[in-house]
């Protein structure tokens, strides 16, 4: 889980989720990796908008894995 002694962590825009007014943490699954995602609301409104094209994603961590596993993938070919 991306939640750390100081709260929830955004696994899109790498940043503290605050659950103040509106703002909640909002959970979702990516394939391949094993462990539960966690994101602001604006980040699940960009998830829902890239309909699955990664390089769409923000500078974060999830964009970096994604990169990383393209990476890989090309070097087995």
């Amino acid at each position: 889980m991306s939640i750390t002694s100081s709260g929830a962590f955004c696994d899109i825009c790498d940043k503290y989720i605050l659950p103040i007014g509106d703002e909640m943490v909002n959970f979702f699954g990516v394939k391949g990796i094993d462990r539960e995602l966690h994101c602001h609301n604006d980040c699940k409104k960009i998830l829902q908008d890239i309909k699955g094209d990664w390089k769409k994603l923000p500078e974060g961590n999830l964009r970096h894995a994604f990169e990383k596993a393209d990476k890989e993938r090309e070097g087995v070919k």
